[in-house]
């Protein structure tokens, strides 16, 4: 096989599209009855995940590259190669399609990484593959692609834990000798996610329409009472949005362990519950609020305040659900996908072929305790490299820290930001008439923000290049950066926003209209610090916390585990594709 002696296994490779096309290819000749199902004994195996691997590679692959000629998948669909960039570690138990969902979930995003491993598409499935492996296990094609991979996806499957193969075992001592970043799927279903933001966030916006609507329909014909149940209402969901957001910060910065043990339940169950139930309420009083007639306002602050008190409580309330539905689902994801990797322990893991079991054991001799703790480390992270080894050794909760979906935690921190940057805006009306401060350093505070806001996300970027545990850390400080930013200042002075923007309101007397065309409010003191200091203050400390934090808290890379795979040399590289290329001649040699 010529073209495997030439092209070396670390470029035995597709992209990531084209697996995914493969995975697309497979489904609809399944769906034709072309391929069969899984063996009825794979009772673990449902539907929707698809025929196994053995079944595809019978079926589909073998026939399809022994008409090609009989070189695999991989270097069909590219004869010079695709150098490797992520390496699948994957047991072949689970369905195919499956696993394509899961190699999507798991993919390393923002990385630019476009190249896998795969073992069913890489090797030369018509080749006896024993052959391929009958040297030393770290001069195996699997052991050179992962050397070549920057990133190893780590895919748990129901029916049996990758770590009781053997070949998995050492795949994950390999990603610790050589310092790989491994990951999990943690990322929720799609399904998953479409039905909790149906219940949670559709739903409660949906009811909240249809109250409103029953508000302008039957009850804003009277004026009084249509005045009376807005206001009492609004003051509702100021102070149930309060309450939450206290409770927030209180389980954050609470010392008790009794109370630590339970934060994340009454984050779910109580803070979660009630912004969901405050949702369809805050959006059936913005349909009221923006209903009612007013008199003009005697400053242009005034009337956006009158527009945006309701508007922000809905916002901040559907973005605090979004955010605790996403940390909640991944939390739940993890759960399931870390149960999946449990093996009580390393001697449970065999080969089918006694002489690779013995040559894998020889090579991991001494070094099991290790390999343990990088399964434990990508059980309670998500994820696994050597920062986040050392922040576990070192007692810091890992917790789900490892892979996480960057792009919606980003887009909630930074609509949050521009929510509270809105509010300070707003203000710059009334330093002119109120001749309060300086109109300048209201200008810097905003500009602060703004500059703030749209770097800080770049430099979460460029986090996440160094590791997916930085910019997780990162974002999870942006976050709660928006919500301090937004939060406190309206709810500091959300009482005088809301007098301000009710004594506005038309009462139907003409000489109270004129009173009030006369009048000016100013914000009170604190309200000009929560605006002009506090808010820029918190965005430049947040963006030093989110950088500075990240890299004090977990470090640069420590290369401090080695072991004899780490000591090879650039000559066993060459050894291992010269070994590789003689098994693949004489392979077929023997065909012939």
């Amino acid at each position: 096989m010529d073209l495997h002696r030439r092209v070396p296994p670390e470029k035995w490779c597709i992209t990531r599209a084209e697996f995914q096309a493969f995975v697309r290819d497979v489904r609809r000749l399944w769906r034709q009855g072309r391929i069969p199902d899984s063996a009825a004994d794979q009772t673990t195996l449902r539907e929707s995940d698809g025929p196994n691997l053995y079944q595809v590679n019978e079926h589909y692959v073998k026939p399809l590259t022994l008409a090609a000629g009989g070189m695999s998948y991989a270097l069909m669909k590219h004869p010079e190669g695709l150098l490797c960039q992520v390496f699948i570690s994957h047991a072949w138990a689970e369905g195919l399609f499956e696993l394509g969902d899961l190699v999507r979930r798991a993919w390393p995003r923002l990385q630019g990484l476009r190249n896998m491993y795969c073992c069913l598409l890489a090797n030369p499935q018509n080749l006896d593959i024993g052959q391929l492996l009958s040297g030393p296990p770290k001069q195996s094609p699997f052991a050179k692609a992962m050397r070549s991979a920057s990133h190893v996806l780590v895919i748990p499957n129901a029916t049996v834990s990758i770590y009781t193969r053997l070949w998995c075992v050492y795949e994950a001592y390999l990603g610790t000798c050589w310092h790989k970043t491994c990951l999990m799927p943690t990322q929720p279903r799609q399904v998953v996610q479409r039905s909790v933001v149906a219940y949670t966030i559709i739903f409660p916006i949906g009811l909240g329409l249809l109250l409103g609507s029953l508000w302008l329909a039957f009850v804003s014909s009277h004026y009084a009472l249509s005045y009376s149940l807005a206001t009492m209402l609004m003051f509702v969901n100021v102070t149930g949005t309060a309450l939450c957001f206290l409770l927030s910060l209180l389980l954050k910065l609470t010392v008790f362990h009794c109370v630590k043990t339970w934060r994340v339940w009454m984050k779910m169950m109580i803070v979660r519950t009630l912004h969901i139930l405050l949702l369809p309420l805050c959006t059936a009083v913005a349909c009221a609020w923006y209903s009612m007639k007013t008199r003009s306002f005697s400053t242009a602050w005034q009337h956006f305040l009158h527009y945006f008190i309701p508007l922000a409580l809905v916002l901040f309330n559907l973005l605090r659900i979004t955010q605790l539905n996403q940390q909640r689902l991944e939390g739940l994801e993890l759960t399931r996908q870390a149960s999946h990797l449990h093996v009580q322990t390393l001697d449970e893991a065999s080969c089918t072929n006694p002489i690779d079991e013995q040559r894998i054991r020889e090579d991991i001799q001494g070094h099991e305790a290790e390999v343990d703790i990088t399964i434990r480390v990508l059980m309670k992270a998500g994820a696994y490299n050597d920062a986040l080894r050392n922040a576990f050794e070192a007692g810091f909760d890992i917790s789900g820290v490892g892979n996480t979906d960057l792009l919606a935690k980003m887009g909630t921190a930074t609509m949050l930001w521009i929510l509270a940057i809105v509010d300070s805006a707003g203000f710059a009306d009334n330093y002119f008439a109120c001749n309060i401060g300086s109109v300048s350093w209201l200008y810097l505070s905003i500009a602060t923000s703004v500059v703030t806001t749209i770097t800080l996300p770049v430099l979460i970027w460029r986090l996440h290049l160094r590791g997916h545990h930085h910019s997780a850390f990162a974002v999870k400080v942006w976050m709660n950066s928006a919500s301090l930013a937004l939060g406190i200042p309206l709810l500091v002075q959300i009482e005088e926003h809301l007098l301000n923007a009710m004594h506005f309101m038309a009462e139907g007397e003409e000489v109270h209209h004129a009173s009030h065309q006369q009048e000016h409010w100013c914000p009170p003191w604190y309200g000009w610090f929560m605006v002009a200091c506090f808010r820029p203050i918190v965005s430049v400390l947040a963006a030093i916390a989110a950088v500075g934090g990240a890299l004090q808290r977990y470090g640069p890379y420590s290369h401090r585990f080695t072991c004899t795979c780490s000591e090879t040399t650039e000559a066993s590289d060459s050894e291992t594709s010269a070994n590789s290329g003689a098994a693949v001649e004489r392979q077929t040699t023997q065909q012939i």
